[in-house]
């Protein structure tokens, strides 16, 4: 009777992680290490979620770093998963990357920007591991196109397909025009080469249309989500290491059409949303529904500008148009694992009923 009743009580008393997220600060692993981590991705697996972005620390080595939570606000330096050694010692520059799972393989897959000396501008890299935390291997390293190179890239995975969202240069006359366009390419089964081009657009949206070509003229730091039926592409502003406006565009399939730019509002109002770049979105489901949960970096160790590296802040959506929340410190509601928790209080209760007894 008292294993069932406590059985009963924890599945009432049942609550949410709740641990804080502060922003505006200089975030510690737990290990006590400063986090320098952008321009990645982040994915779920059972209720840890993992996070991948490449090593941004004054004097770094081009190395990606993968680090794991079970609350999206203490974080656990996992590993150093590429670093310019051995079959990536030709790389010189590892960034943006991307972790994914081949559902059928279950095999991990690190998409990233690879560049080298003997190269033009990002190819992009591609390392797979059995286990998320295990050894990747060197796979692959291509163009998008033939020696046509790209600048910031990212992946979007829907069940067993996977793709590639690149920002593309172009070679006009010998010349070569950067960050002119917006692409997406559909990946190979395998999830480590360039299959087939599926959209290319968005050229010299930030530039003057009358003076094509035009370098630097499109978008990057982009990222797609599904919301709804509806792909939502958000992306950042071409500014360096400054921030910039988030702008994003929606279509319902993704090889088009796809609406214009159209500015993320953020409440309050701000210009560069919250001194931040955006860098991806992740759907956290919740008790009460899916939090959107945008991560923007902040590169103040580049500019000088603000307090803080990364920024994560919740979107609110209203019939399908997104607003990015300000919060200096607010928790992301996640449903806390209740099988192991119920099991091993009522063991307690048991012990202690047998004690009673005896």
């Amino acid at each position: 009777m008292w294993w069932c009743l406590a059985l009963a009580i924890v599945a009432l008393a049942r609550t949410d992680l709740a641990s804080v997220i502060q922003n505006g600060s200089v975030w510690y692993d737990t290990a006590g290490q400063p986090i320098y981590n952008n321009g990645g991705n982040m994915i779920q697996e059972g209720d840890t979620f993992y996070w991948v972005g490449y090593d941004t620390a004054p004097g770094h080595t081009g190395q990606i770093n993968l680090y794991a939570s079970k609350d999206l606000a203490s974080w656990n330096f996992v590993k150093t998963i590429i670093r310019r050694t051995g079959e990536f010692s030709d790389i010189w520059w590892a960034g943006r990357p991307s972790l994914i799972r081949q559902p059928d393989t279950g095999q991990y897959v690190c998409v990233f920007e690879a560049d080298g000396p003997n190269w033009e501008r990002h190819k992009i890299g591609f390392a797979v591991a059995d286990t998320i935390d295990g050894v990747y291997h060197r796979a692959n390293v291509q163009y998008p196109e033939p020696a046509r190179s790209a600048g910031d890239i990212s992946v979007y995975q829907e069940g067993d397909r996977a793709y590639l969202l690149a920002t593309m240069d172009d070679d006009i006359l010998g010349v070569k025009y950067r960050n002119r366009s917006l692409a997406i390419y559909e990946l190979t089964p395998d999830f480590t080469a360039v299959q087939a081009k599926v959209y290319e657009g968005f050229r010299n949206v930030n530039g003057e249309p009358d003076w094509p070509p035009r370098e630097h003229s499109s978008r990057e730091g982009s990222h797609i989500i599904k919301k709804d039926g509806l792909y939502y592409w958000f992306s950042s502003g071409l500014a360096g290491w400054n921030s910039s406006a988030t702008k994003y565009a929606t279509a319902e399939n993704l090889a088009g059409p796809w609406s214009s730019l159209q500015w993320l509002a953020t409440d309050p109002f701000s210009m560069d949303s919250f001194n931040t770049q955006h860098d991806f979105i992740i759907p956290v489901a919740g008790p009460d529904g899916t939090t959107y949960l945008y991560v923007g970096d902040r590169y103040s160790q580049w500019t000088g500008f603000g307090t803080g590296r990364n920024i994560f802040l919740p979107l609110a959506w209203n019939d399908g148009v997104p607003t990015l929340v300000w919060q200096n410190s607010w928790s992301v509601p996640i449903p806390e694992p209740t099988g192991v928790a119920l099991i091993v209080v009522g063991a307690a209760w048991l012990m202690a009923g047998v004690r009673w007894r005896a």
